[in-house]
């Protein structure tokens, strides 16, 4: 009997999104919208991802459901800043104010990259921080020392860090084992003093914007899969 073609969400779980330092580009928009239009906007962003598979500046994308509320992030990767000019304006073009480069990975391996799939199994959180004109290098060293305080945690997967190009946000996308792992942080006085510092010093002028999410979709272009099959 002829084996049944994989659909191509079956194809997707197997898709892996690399995130390392380094000057590939990557783009990051959050849309916040009602619930009962959360999961019209996934299935938009899915299409656009899988038509934009030919599109050989773009290496790929993942996008994101919020638990708990009606946002969407869509995260992109672009090989330079000359293949996100060229690009289509659709979902997965954000405006220049949102594109970032990864300046900081640690993964709880030790290994120098982290990635996006949705095999792994993962649990994941994007906080978007403001940042005081002039402290990007003091929100890094403070990020630096946070960082080391959540990875002791249990089910600590890994932290990695975008820096906006006009220095004024910095994102970090978070990989825990499971959300009930990541909520317990918050019951550890040292971590959430740690979290404190960044106001207290005014690195940032006010919290993050944290939201948890379900990682619903990875899709990368043709030309990244040619070169993960090599």
């Amino acid at each position: 009997m002829q084996d049944e073609i994989p659909s191509t969400s079956e194809k997707s779980e197997r898709y892996a999104l690399t995130l390392a330092p380094g000057n590939v580009l990557t783009g990051l928009s959050v849309f916040q919208v009602d619930q009962p239009h959360q999961t019209t906007l996934v299935q938009t962003a899915e299409v656009t991802a899988r038509h934009a598979r030919t599109d050989a500046g773009m290496q790929g994308s993942a996008i994101f459901r919020a638990i708990g509320k009606g946002d969407v992030a869509v995260f992109t990767q672009w090989l330079n800043q000359s293949s996100y000019d060229q690009t289509e304006p659709t979902l997965l073009k954000p405006p220049k104010q949102d594109l970032y480069q990864i300046v900081l990975v640690d993964h709880i391996t030790g290994q120098k990259a982290s990635r996006l799939a949705l095999e792994d199994g993962l649990f994941h959180f994007i906080n978007v921080f403001r940042l005081t004109p002039s402290k990007r290098d003091d929100f890094v060293h403070y990020f630096q020392r946070l960082t080391h305080l959540v990875r002791m945690q249990p089910g600590y997967v890994s932290a990695n860090l975008f820096m906006s190009l006009d220095g004024c946000h910095a994102v970090n996308i978070g990989q825990f084992q499971t959300r009930q792992d990541f909520q317990a942080i918050f019951r550890k006085p040292r971590v959430t003093m740690g979290f404190a510092q960044g106001i207290l010093r005014r690195i940032v002028p006010g919290p993050p914007r944290l939201r948890q999410y379900d990682l619903v979709a990875v899709s990368l272009s043709h030309a990244t899969q040619r070169e993960h099959t090599r």
